[in-house]
């Protein structure tokens, strides 16, 4: 009898201690879900003009800010709006007597520093800043002037970052006057928007009627300036969509067309990729397409040494071509060079070089201190704060 009495205490015992265990942590549940972790309240910030883009661990990059717009001067007492210089004003990038639509950064009292009262912002509102080499030039350069503001200069590995992220999202997939939009990536009669490229716009965005590189618009109006019919919108007469969404949703402004953006990476001449014209090597200075279907001049390699590969500059998708939106390659071509001058990448294309223009546009010729080019500008990158 003490023997089943004895083993009913044990009983018992246990039964409380359970009971008395599962309040306790039902108790401790919801303290724990009503108390939010410490991280969450943590919110990562881009600088203002800025916007988050998603890393790729396959070009080793963490999440980062990059410029919405073209880099753009802007006076330091009023960086909320960017400098659109009139026809025959210092710092018009001009000719003939037509304006180009660009802030013209060469010449006396016309650099974008603080020497001059100006600073570098990235804003809808101003014209790209052009005649600026990538570096050198004493302090007048893309580099320094990122640099400066506690930024850099856009990498190569951040460019594809971009390229390969934008190439994925099916808003970006339209007709090629931008409009009805929101295909699979690579979907036949679509394009990846490839921005203003036709040298047509609206007077009212450009330098002048036509031949111009443009201001920005609000994010409702993606083909806005490249119009011809006052309309400002996407299938409008001559309509161009200049806006390229990432899958978080941000968007960028000219990362294809308008102006053509310096990149801080270099490659010899004799490392550039080679490329075939119906099955015959090229020989020179020559622009190719990265998949056959569009152009005769097609890219026969990816180049050589670190500064090159199949992923430094192309689509992940190895049959797309110009036909696709996604761009093409101005590149030295030649078997036996052996020239060591090193050239940077510009990229994006401009506002004239039609289907030439692509997110993964590359051209290889500029050497970096070239500075009094009129449709060559750049882009900063910042760190989240």
């Amino acid at each position: 009898m003490k023997f089943l009495f004895s083993v009913l205490a044990i009983i018992i015992s246990v039964v409380a201690i359970y009971y008395f265990s599962r309040q306790t942590n039902s108790q401790i549940s919801v303290v724990q879900s009503s108390t939010p972790l410490v991280t969450s309240s943590v919110s990562h910030q881009c600088p203002s003009g800025f916007i988050k883009v998603p890393g790729n661990l396959q070009y080793h990059t963490s999440d980062f800010c990059v410029m919405k717009y073209d880099a753009k001067c802007a006076d330091i007492n009023n960086p909320a709006v960017g400098l659109q210089p009139t026809l025959g004003s210092m710092t018009s990038g001009e000719s003939n007597a037509h304006a180009y639509g660009t802030y013209k950064n060469s010449g006396a009292g016309a650099a974008c520093t603080t020497s001059n009262n100006k600073q570098i912002v990235s804003t809808a509102s101003g014209f790209p800043v052009t005649y600026i080499p990538e570096s050198g030039n004493g302090t007048d350069n893309a580099e320094n002037y990122c640099a400066h503001m506690g930024w850099h200069l856009i990498t190569n590995n951040e460019w594809m970052t971009i390229a390969r992220n934008v190439e994925q999202v099916p808003s970006n997939w339209c007709d090629k006057n931008g409009a009805n939009c929101g295909f699979l990536p690579g979907t036949s009669g679509k394009i990846l928007a490839n921005g203003h490229n036709d040298s047509n716009n609206e007077a009212s965005a450009g330098g002048a009627s036509s031949d111009s590189a443009l201001i920005a618009g609000d994010d409702s109006r993606p083909c806005f300036g490249t119009t011809t019919d006052g309309s400002n919108t996407c299938g409008g007469k001559g309509s161009q969509k200049r806006t390229l969404t990432f899958n978080n949703g941000n968007i960028i402004w000219d990362f294809a067309g308008n102006v053509w953006q310096w990149v801080d990476n270099t490659v010899m001449r004799k490392d550039e990729p080679r490329s075939t014209t119906n099955g015959v090597p090229d020989q020179g200075w020559t622009r190719s397409d990265f998949a056959p279907g569009s152009l005769e001049s097609v890219l026969s390699d990816n180049g050589k040494s670190a500064s090159m590969g199949y992923d430094v500059f192309r689509p992940s998708n190895p049959s797309w071509n110009a036909t696709n939106g996604v761009g093409r390659i101005y590149h030295y071509s030649s078997a036996i060079d052996t020239d060591t001058t090193l050239y940077t990448f510009i990229r994006g294309g401009n506002w004239k070089h039609a289907t030439d223009d692509g997110a993964f546009t590359m051209h290889m010729s500029p050497v970096p201190t070239k500075t009094n080019i009129n449709d060559v500008g750049f882009r900063c990158v910042a760190t989240l704060q």
